[in-house]
């Protein structure tokens, strides 16, 4: 007879592929089976990726999410095994990444009844998602009623999911999960359009070109570009037309993290968009007038400059205009006075025809040329001082090829890159985890972004804690097919509190948050069967990562640095620069 289970799981799945789901991550176990095998037969027309470690693949599913801006799926069994996805679903929640969670679970006479591997599994993540469905039991003979609300889920689960939502469907199955002998290949299943549904356009482009237009135009003012204000190269080109009309027709300097994707998108393609991105290096020398900004137009996260943040909270902002994808405040200062729904895609250069360009200011003037002090002292220090973890990081940005992927892990790296990631002329897209900014599985990540952009060279730059999180990442490079080169800077962990004050308090901080392991990582290379480099010095670097990244197998270069030197190291740098512009400033 036919098997419920595998006709509910055939309609369910039919009608998400049908919505437009391309990607899923699949894990071993039994009561998911009906979805298993329903994807798979889908294998031809969607990217199915299996995985063995539920932690890792979620994050994994985050990295395809994150690089496709569309919604991936992951496919667990009951138990424990859906509790492993709960990181990835927060850090999806706080990115507004979108993710399609489906859990096989007990039916309902098996649960809070004692029964193995059995667990509450109704609204496991609370919060963290934006749709949470127990779904129905498969029955023998459902009415069309039945099977219509199956495809209804799915198409409503994956709109749900746009704009970067989280949903949950729990499907609970009874035994037996495999087909029965008389389960067609194909079943009668209707297989039309799902239920389509008509957004209305969401973007008030011109409500943000109205206030510029304003009373903001004639203000002292900044764009700054956050992290994920582009999260594609479609985004990015979009958003560069109107960045660079909208600056030469207010006179305010562009700012763009380097993970805004909005620094490095080939900047031939419009000289007249000149992002800046050595600010860290000079925002507190005296004569920049930073401070003096009365307006601020804001894209992506708050800035990932703790100094940038400072001065975002502290100045006296007339107008501080908040561009939302979602329309989700991100303003941990309060001070936004006014927020727009700005989706990039629908930036086109501001319609100022009448108005004429902004003539050179004397602040956007200093401004640039304290960048170029900047970024000239920061090319002599990487030459001719110590290597250190800073230069580590400015020479993978400045040796990773054209239409380049870069992922930078948290907590360091995506500070380093940000503050020595120079721009350039060559599109780079740039990613991190930065919704709830966790160290775990950045390495999953990673690899997620690079299955979405197989044609592309991937490079993931992390640290030590952080590569030994997600140790088990590291499987999927040979069973997803992703190549990738990770660089490792391993300064004998927990770096990253060398820059906060607990570095005061001893003993405590070097035996509770230094984190020293002694690891060395040539032997989790050859586990997973990686080419190991061990590169300590600039040359051998350069020669490790150029050649890395050329070869297009997948590679892990370690890097051991001492922590202590490379913040003296950033600290002299930052130093030398700050002297140099304000003396810059005093001789204007």
């Amino acid at each position: 007879m036919q098997n419920s289970n595998t006709l509910y799981a055939n309609v369910f799945v039919d009608a998400l592929v049908a919505a437009g789901l391309k990607r899923v991550c699949v894990l071993p176990g039994s009561r998911h089976t009906p979805l298993i095998l329903a994807f798979a037969r889908h294998r031809d027309a969607i990217d199915i990726y299996s995985h063995l470690d539920e932690r890792s693949a979620a994050f994994f599913a985050l990295g395809l999410a994150t690089a496709t801006n569309e919604p991936a799926a992951l496919v667990c069994t009951s138990g424990s095994a859906a509790a492993n996805f709960f990181p990835a679903i927060i850090e999806a929640r706080q990115s507004r990444t979108p993710l399609l969670v489906l859990s096989a679970d007990r039916p309902p006479e098996l649960r809070h009844s004692g029964a193995n591997q059995t667990i509450d599994q109704v609204k496991l993540y609370g919060d963290a998602v934006a749709w949470f469905v127990d779904a129905p039991l498969p029955e023998a003979e459902p009415p069309p009623l039945a099977l219509r609300n199956l495809r209804t889920l799915a198409a409503r689960a994956m709109v749900k999911t746009a704009g970067g939502g989280v949903v949950h469907i729990n499907l609970p199955f009874r035994k037996p999960f495999e087909p029965g002998d008389d389960d067609a290949e194909v079943m009668n299943i209707d297989r039309g359009e799902t239920t389509r549904f008509v957004r209305e356009k969401r973007s008030d482009a011109s409500a943000l070109d109205d206030l510029m237009r304003g009373e903001a135009r004639v203000k002292r003012g900044l764009i700054y570009f956050g992290h994920g204000s582009c999260r594609t190269a479609a985004e990015a080109g979009a958003l560069i037309r109107w960045a660079a009309r909208a600056s030469r027709i207010s006179g305010y300097p562009i700012l763009a993290e380097y993970t805004s994707n909005m620094r490095n998108i080939g900047l031939s393609a419009d000289k007249c968009y000149e992002p800046l991105g050595a600010y860290e290096t000079y925002l507190g020398a005296a004569g920049c007038e930073f401070k003096s900004i009365e307006a601020l137009i804001r894209f992506g996260t708050p800035p990932l400059s703790k100094a940038m943040g400072d001065l975002v909270a502290q100045a006296d902002l007339k107008h501080h205009i908040y561009c939302s994808r979602d329309g989700e405040w991100a303003d941990d200062s309060h001070g936004i006075t006014e927020l727009v729904h700005f989706d990039p895609l629908s930036a086109a250069p501001m319609p100022c025809a009448d108005d004429p360009p902004t003539t050179e200011t004397a602040f956007r003037d200093r401004i640039r040329r304290a960048e170029e002090i900047a970024w000239k002292l920061i090319d002599r220090e990487m030459e001719t001082g110590d290597y250190f973890d800073g230069a580590v990081v400015y020479d993978v940005a400045d040796l990773m090829p054209a239409d380049g992927l870069i992922f930078a892990g948290n907590s360091l790296p995506v500070r380093q890159l940000d503050q020595f990631g120079k721009p350039s002329e060559r599109p780079i897209l740039a990613f991190a985890n930065r919704g709830a900014s966790g160290i775990d599985g950045n390495i999953s990540s990673a690899l997620g972004i690079g299955a979405a952009y197989r044609d592309r060279p991937l490079a993931a730059i992390v640290g030590d804690i952080t590569f030994y999180h997600d140790m088990n990442g590291l499987l999927a490079i040979r069973r997803c097919g992703v190549p990738v080169t990770i660089v490792v800077l391993n300064n004998a962990g927990g770096g990253i509190f060398h820059r906060l004050p607990i570095h005061r308090f001893e003993p405590a901080f070097s035996d509770y948050f230094i984190t020293a392991h002694g690891l060395g990582f040539s032997h989790a290379a050859q586990l997973y069967g990686l080419d190991y480099r061990r590169a300590d010095d600039r040359l051998a670097f350069r020669r490790a990562f150029s050649e890395a990244v050329a070869g297009r197998g997948s590679t892990l270069i370690e890097v051991r640095t001492d922590a202590l030197n490379d913040l003296r190291r950033r600290e002299q740098i930052m130093a030398t620069i700050r002297a140099e512009v304000e003396e810059m400033n005093a001789c204007d």
